[in-house]
């Protein structure tokens, strides 16, 4: 983009003249300030003391990341019925790992051994150190049913690992020592396949995709905007400036963020992290655009290269503050958010943002004064040379078109992108994290091998959790468990019900009033041995009694159903479609009315909640649900006062939020035909949306808060016409520059390996880019003109100074 940067005298040309600051302005005076002969060095140094200090203290904020935020709900059912069973089923802590055997051709008595040798090694003490417990056919042979395929070609393993949290550190490693045992079992000469994915397998995978990827995202985003910038200023020192301010920024923002993290005053996951690197990139160099741009028009008209940076500080400093002070506000209305993967993004972006306004308001501008007219280097402008070019820009024309025919061009804007819109038209959430991996990994191989040999829910049941009422004895009141069984089991969504009486989810072998009586004669001793992982192998105890092999077979089985306090039962849960599908997730509230009419008319309380996966998605989705309920409303009403304010309009806000809103609905609606028509994929993202809205809502307004700020100085020398017809002349090729950028770093984000993360930056950058040069180039402008006086409303008239 070429840009004249020769200068002339005011006095020859007085339209050039620039805008006259007020010398006493709190504005003009910290620009003043901040870029005067010692003012700029003071300023250089004091980052340069803080970048040295905050970087140097530990921890490092990479240390800190917590990735369980990605599945915080709150308080929710499934959280507080998960807490009761932690508490009620002491040996059923961790995350599950699961080991899937597979022979297309059927598990033969060779891969029955060899998958014998991986349940032995597991259980042998030589195992890692985080394993628990292991369910098997050769652990439990009972669970055969459950465990093998009904079409013989697939076996699972079920691995609990003494690992409460995702983002353990040790989760990647116990996952890679059990996978060096596996690997060399899968395939080499045999069609067995062994896999191991669950939630531990995915948890681990998700750790590892992510290794390498902020240096990888770093150095993308360094080299992709040094290109543009140097495409757009012909200038290397210029295109090194943004990014010399965003690197010594990021070094202070990361040690405030790793202090606050150490204080408990919020957390952030490795997610998070990769958007804000985004993110300030983006900022950063929009603020730097803005500055730059303005003072390089500025030197046309102003004496002095000091004096043009200065009043161009002046001129932008207050677009650039209720810029950031948008997206600041944006960002901390997710604090009222429940959903973890929302809450925990606000306060950690929004320091950020702070910090980069900073910078940009202090550290940019110095650096500016400092370089002098090396900063245009090799292209310095001479301030001897009073010549203008009169060429008519790109946007220039653009903008002489929307003034002589304001109507069409509204028309055809509005027209394009409601087309844009007709996208969403059908599109689900998605809610399956599992197939959210763009790269292969074995956790999602596995996944794949179980999803199609066994029933779809079996790939996660879930739990409805009992608490009995006081004095009551789950041994004693096995029949009426059944019953609860039973009435869950008329759901048309369910397959199978195990539980006490029915582990298998079969119906019981014997009856449940007789297995009733048979347990309360077994000695306490047995339920020891079976606890402690020692369940004797025949029908007789150490020292004496003879047991019929049937009810302990039954009775070991039934133990896992109820609490060693034998006060909490749990039933699982296994669907007949994708436990992750909306389906799925649409009958959880069945099931749980009817868990607790049944409890209730047994006789055994009311205390019933639902938990496990499909359980926690459901609660996900209704807390999302609630949150867009909340934020959205919130932050239109913030962007609207923000906006208010700054125009001293009413009217003014309202037709630019809707151009903001129609905008989002038009990213996202082409987006989403290009995800799920185009590429294939089930959906959406269910957290897409409200990013997408929160980014292209606040980071709109900077492009919208630099035009129309524009708009309305130009509008007060020159009238309507003329005045908005110079303002997108003169901010044209701006906030083009700084959306090609931003959307380019957003653009950054589909290296990740993470559905979310790539639909995100596809979303923001296709809306950056219909913002800049459909809304901001037509749609705005054409709404100005035919408006008229009336967009300041209820401001005095705008009239030519």
């Amino acid at each position: 983009m070429k840009v004249d940067i020769s200068v002339t005298s005011p006095t020859q040309n007085p339209e050039l003249a620039g805008i006259q600051p007020p010398v006493n302005n709190p504005v003009y005076r910290l620009g003043k300030l901040v870029t005067g002969k010692r003012g700029r060095w003071v300023v250089l140094i004091v980052w340069i003391l803080l970048t040295g200090l905050l970087s140097s203290l530990p921890p490092k904020l990479s240390s800190l990341y917590d990735d369980n935020l990605a599945s915080d709900i709150g308080d929710q059912e499934s959280v507080r019925a998960s807490k009761l069973l932690e508490q009620a089923f002491p040996n059923r802590k961790g995350l599950p790992a699961i080991i899937a055997f597979y022979n297309p051709s059927g598990l033969t008595d060779s891969d029955f051994a060899t998958a014998q040798k991986v349940s032995d090694w597991l259980v042998s003490g030589n195992q890692p150190p985080k394993v628990g417990q292991v369910l098997s056919i050769y652990t439990v042979p009972q669970s055969r049913s459950q465990l093998v395929s009904a079409n013989g070609t697939t076996m699972t393993m079920i691995v609990s690992l003494n690992i409460l949290s995702s983002s353990d550190k040790s989760l990647t490693d116990t996952v890679k020592a059990i996978r060096e045992f596996t690997d060399p079992l899968d395939g080499h000469g045999s069609p067995l396949q062994v896999k191991v994915t669950g939630a531990g397998g995915v948890a681990a995978d998700a750790q590892l995709v992510f290794v390498g990827t902020d240096v990888a995202l770093l150095l993308t985003t360094v080299a992709l905007v040094m290109v543009l910038l140097i495409v757009i200023y012909r200038s290397p020192v210029l295109a090194l400036l943004p990014l010399i301010a965003v690197g010594i920024t990021q070094s202070v923002i990361g040690g405030i963020l790793a202090l606050a993290v150490k204080a408990n005053l919020f957390g952030i996951s490795q997610m998070d992290s990769s958007i804000m690197t985004i993110l300030l990139f983006g900022a950063g160099t929009d603020y730097t655009i803005f500055l730059v741009s303005r003072y390089r028009e500025e030197l046309h008209s102003a004496p002095d290269r000091l004096t043009a940076l200065r009043t161009a500080y002046y001129g932008v400093a207050s677009a650039i503050l209720s810029s950031a002070g948008t997206v600041i506000a944006a960002l901390l209305v997710l604090l009222l958010a429940i959903v973890g993967i929302y809450h925990s993004l606000g306060p950690s972006l929004a320091t950020a943002i702070a910090v980069m306004l900073i910078a940009g308001l202090t550290l940019v501008p110095a650096l500016l004064a400092i370089l002098g007219s090396f900063a245009f280097w090799p292209f310095r402008p001479d301030l001897k040379k009073n010549k203008i070019s009169t060429k008519l820009t790109f946007w220039g024309k653009l903008a002489r078109q929307v003034s002589h025919h304001p109507l069409q061009a509204v028309l055809g804007s509005l027209v394009f992108l409601l087309i844009l819109s007709l996208g969403n038209l059908g599109v689900n959430n998605v809610y399956n994290f599992l197939t959210g991996f763009r790269q292969p990994t074995a956790s999602a191989s596995g996944y794949k091998i179980l999803a199609n040999n066994f029933e779809p829910g079996a790939l996660a049941p879930f739990d409805v959790v009992i608490q009995l009422k006081d004095g009551t004895n789950a041994y004693q009141k096995l029949v009426e468990i059944d019953q609860i069984s039973q009435a869950i089991a008329t759901n048309s969504s369910v397959a199978l019900v195990s539980g006490p009486t029915r582990p298998d989810g079969k119906t019981p072998s014997v009856d449940p009033a007789s297995l009733q009586q048979q347990f309360a004669t077994l000695p306490p001793a047995l339920t020891e041995a079976i606890r402690s992982g020692k369940m004797p192998t025949t029908g007789s105890m150490p020292g004496g009694s003879s047991l019929n092999p049937q009810i302990i077979g039954l009775y070991a089985q039934t133990i896992s159903y109820i609490s060693p306090s034998n006060t909490v039962v749990r039933l699982q849960i296994t669907l007949k479609s994708d436990p992750y599908g909306v389906p799925a997730l649409d009958s959880v509230t069945p099931i749980r009315t009817i868990a607790k009419q049944a409890t209730q008319k047994a006789g055994l309380g009311e205390n019933v909640s639902l938990t496990g996966m499909t359980a926690q998605l459901d609660d996900t989705r209704q807390a999302s649900d609630h949150d867009k309920l909340i934020v959205i409303p919130l932050v239109i009403l913030l962007t609207g006062l923000i906006l208010g304010l700054l125009l001293r309009s009413l009217v003014a806000p309202l037709f630019l939020l809707a151009a903001v809103l129609l905008n989002f609905f038009a990213a996202l609606g082409i987006s989403s035909f290009l995800f799920t028509t185009i590429q294939g994929d089930d959906g959406l993202s269910y957290a897409t949306p409200l990013y997408a809205f929160i980014f292209l809502v606040a980071l709109g307004a900077d492009y919208t808060i630099f035009l129309m700020s524009r708009v309305r100085e130009e509008v007060a020398k020159l009238g309507i016409v003329e005045g908005t017809q110079k303002a997108v002349t003169n901010t044209g090729g701006v906030i083009t520059s700084a959306g090609i950028i931003l959307a380019g770093t957003f653009l950054v984000l589909t290296i990740l390996p993470l559905r979310d993360l790539y639909q995100l930056g596809i979303v923001v950058a296709v809306g950056i880019l219909l913002d800049t040069f459909i809304v901001r180039g037509l749609l705005v402008p054409g709404l100005v003109l035919l408006l008229g006086d009336a967009t300041w409303w209820p401001s005095k008239r705008l009239k030519r100074g």
